[in-house]
């Protein structure tokens, strides 16, 4: 939290906070990566006393990600870029995350965590975009994402992150 002048205003939002904490009546929740959190709570020995559950989330396994990736498909708000679009039946649960597992690192999968997941259906869905002819009229054909479309979804996330 620096503003323009350089001040740092972290440690004095750290006080203010373990002032409110003080009462024993509040209960504040941090939320952060794990190296991070380390030290914003050892930045402090008064915030370290305060501080006294924490709680560890595993990153997604592919098979998380592809389970996400399905309950997106299959939950789809009318804002979404994904409105209507809906998954062939040879992209289940296991084939994408084999996909998913082939095609990223485990250093992608780990930075991107859940993040992976909506860049990869973008790609996808403007992969399907390229793919069909200008002269398509099969609707079905125009709103089915397919596992060739998902492959060059995520081959793109990869080739984002060596530019």
């Amino acid at each position: 939290m620096q503003k323009a002048d350089d001040k740092d205003y972290g440690l004095e939002a750290l006080e203010e906070i373990m002032s409110v904490m003080e009462s024993g009546k509040v209960v504040v929740i941090f939320a952060g990566y794990c190296e991070p959190m380390k030290r914003v709570i050892s930045s402090n020995e008064g915030f370290c006393r305060r501080v006294t559950k924490f709680f560890h989330f595993d990153d997604f396994t592919s098979l998380d990600l592809a389970k996400i990736l399905h309950l997106k498909m299959s939950n789809q708000l009318e804002d979404s870029l994904l409105y209507g679009f809906k998954l062939h039946p040879s992209c289940t649960v296991d084939a994408v995350a084999r996909l998913i597992e082939r095609e990223t690192s485990e250093k992608q999968r780990k930075e991107m965590n859940g993040g992976l997941v909506d860049p990869m259906l973008v790609n996808a869905r403007e992969n399907l975009d390229l793919r069909l002819k200008f002269d398509c009229v099969d609707v079905d054909e125009l709103l089915t994402i397919t596992l060739e479309d998902l492959e060059v979804g995520v081959q793109l996330l990869s080739q984002g992150e060596k530019d």
